[in-house]
């Protein structure tokens, strides 16, 4: 008897004790409840709440660049341009020119092209010799720069541009050899001339050609987008007028590239605040449906200049396709060891570009990996 009195009095007190606790918890719960309501507390909260998502957000671009060697034996590829085909075009989806640029050196800044079915290997089409133009000896007054690429449906060919610059005689002329099968390559011709690129100069030209016209946006001389046309016969581009852009702040254009879309013109662009600080511009984009009113220029990639990654220093010409609803921007960057290489970022909404943390060098899985990153955001 004396038994069953004391397990009825240590169920009374775990009763009691339980009891307790739930009544602290609801307590604790209504006065939570009564604190977020008032307006200075729930703003701390959501301020710690931000900082928190801020430390957990992703701090990269493109975590690793491509891997693309060139001739020279560096991985220091600059100043890309992208083709997409909706078919291989002998043998591959996409086709890229580059300039490669080690240690800033003018006498490697000579055009390449490399193509690919999976946009993360690229390599050198059998036949192929790269680069497509060199600059003999080591006089650094005479470089090549600015490679472009375009595809000519009428004909089915492939064109190569590029920028050679003479500070010898002041010249700047606009070459380019084509290719019917991504291998063999005519003699480079000259697209565009000028005697005085104190005058005129054709810096970053972004070619497309359309109905059978090329229409060809460019930096001039004095930092100035211009918009010129030429057809296939004519020996010199003409300017047809100025393209004035709306910025964030006051900045100057440099390097670009325009794509036709769905949407009409896209152009991507870097952009800095004076020539000082063209090393760390960042890359803006735009649009216009008919070339005549463009949309106020974004911010779409900045630098990761508070990290040790690749980009840290600043992004420069960038190239993008758009293929099933899905952007894919190939950017340009180098980091503060002035170091360069291109990285990938992708996205259904320019404005809001997605992070890759793929390793496309050591990776064996990279390109599913790839992939699966698209096959998530469709």
């Amino acid at each position: 008897m004396e038994k069953e009195e004391k397990q009825n009095v240590e169920q009374l007190i775990k009763k009691n004790h339980n009891q307790k606790i739930a009544i602290i918890i609801l307590v604790v719960l209504l006065l939570g409840s009564l604190i977020l309501n008032i307006p200075a507390v729930r703003k701390q909260v959501k301020s710690i709440i931000s900082v928190q998502e801020q430390e957990e957000k992703v701090d990269y671009n493109s975590k690793y660049k491509l891997n693309l060697q060139s001739v020279y034996g560096d991985k220091e590829a600059y100043h890309p341009k992208i083709l997409s085909f909706d078919n291989k075009w002998n043998g591959y989806l996409y086709w890229m020119s580059y300039t490669p640029y080690p240690d800033s050196d003018e006498q490697k800044e000579n055009p390449h092209i490399v193509a690919s079915n999976d946009m993360i290997n690229w390599e050198v089409p059998n036949g192929l010799v790269n680069p497509l133009d060199d600059i003999e000896g080591d006089n650094h007054k005479q470089y090549n720069s600015d490679s472009h690429l375009v595809y000519v449906d009428d004909t089915d060919t492939l064109e190569c541009y590029w920028r050679y610059v003479n500070d010898e005689d002041g010249s700047v002329t606009i070459y380019k050899r084509t290719t019917k099968d991504g291998s063999n390559w005519t003699e480079k011709q000259i697209a565009s001339y000028s005697k005085n690129r104190k005058q005129k100069d054709w810096v970053a030209p972004a070619i497309i050609y359309e109905n059978g016209i090329y229409k060809i946006w460019y930096v001039d001389h004095d930092l100035v987008i211009r918009y010129a046309e030429a057809k296939p016969e004519d020996e010199n581009w003409k300017d047809i007028k100025k393209i004035d852009l709306e910025y964030p702040k006051k900045l100057q254009p440099w390097h670009l590239d325009v794509v036709k879309t769905d949407k009409g013109y896209e152009m991507l662009l870097m952009a800095f605040e004076n020539w000082e600080k063209r090393g760390v511009a960042n890359l803006y984009h735009t649009s216009s449906k008919d070339n005549k009113t463009w949309s106020k220029c974004k911010t779409i990639i900045k630098p990761t200049s508070k990290t040790d990654y690749w980009d840290n220093r600043g992004i420069y010409r960038s190239s993008m396709i758009k293929k099933d609803g899905i952007y894919y921007v190939f950017y340009s960057a180098s980091d503060k060891k002035n170091i360069k290489g291109i990285g990938i970022m992708y996205g259904k909404n320019i404005n809001k570009l997605k992070s890759v943390d793929i390793d496309y060098t050591n990776d064996k899985d990279a390109v599913q990996k790839f992939g699966n990153l698209i096959k998530d955001n469709k």
